[in-house]
């Protein structure tokens, strides 16, 4: 069930420009909307998205406890495994040519091309929303548990 939670604008575009800057500083990458994902879209994986997590509940100093780590992202360990990188410099091997001849056909000729292996859990990845609802309530909570509306209706 969705709890709505009043909010003060001005509170509100603090929070927001807040962690927008903390994130864009981290990244170094723009930061474009509530959807923006940490690893996918910031490019923050393994150890560089855990880095900036630490740095997220030092610096604000929100509550922790509830997070999962494993169920939003891929470990160093799950990225950089050795198997799946001999795995994807084969497959690019064979993924290489194929492409070459769809490229210089103007792609008129399209052949089935091998898949690069990842890691074989599923993570759902964090958005700049989680972490801006996170920051707001001080403690981690589900961004599509809560829906904030503007006091006053403002």
């Amino acid at each position: 069930m969705i709890e709505e939670k009043a909010i003060e604008f001005s509170k509100l575009r603090h929070a927001y420009i807040v962690v927008k800057n903390f994130l864009e500083e981290e990244s170094r990458e723009n930061v474009k909307s509530l959807d923006t994902k940490i690893a996918e879209d910031l490019g923050l994986y393994g150890d560089d998205n855990y880095e900036l997590l630490i740095k997220f509940i030092d610096k604000f100093e929100v509550e922790h406890s509830e997070f999962d780590y494993g169920k939003h992202f891929h470990s160093e360990g799950e990225i950089a495994n050795p198997t799946i990188a001999l795995l994807n410099l084969l497959t690019l091997s064979i993924w290489l040519p194929i492409k070459t001849i769809e490229l210089l056909t103007l792609n008129r000729i399209k052949l089935p091309k091998p898949k690069f292996h990842g890691a074989d859990r599923k993570v759902s990845d964090m958005k700049f929303k989680e972490l801006l609802t996170w920051y707001i309530e001080g403690k981690y909570s589900n961004d599509t548990d809560i829906k904030y509306t503007l006091k006053n209706g403002i």
